[in-house]
């Protein structure tokens, strides 16, 4: 199959929205993450995204204003 580059960004963009859509509602919980901390929710929420991504093989960075 030799997709053109724009036909593969659609293709992972699908991988990734069908795998966010079928995760569900409940965030892991830290230890579930294999996290030794306790975090605010939109710090396990950030992690549990980034975990997502790796298990699909998905290269991302997630950036924080401080």
């Amino acid at each position: 199959m030799n997709l053109r580059y724009e036909q593969r960004l659609q293709v992972a963009a699908k991988i990734i929205l069908d795998d966010d859509a079928s995760t569900g509602d409940a965030p892991p919980s830290e230890e579930e993450l294999g996290i030794r901390a306790t975090l605010k929710p939109h710090q396990v929420e950030g992690v549990s995204w980034l975990t997502r991504r790796y298990k699909l093989g998905v290269n991302v960075v997630l950036g924080d204003e401080v």
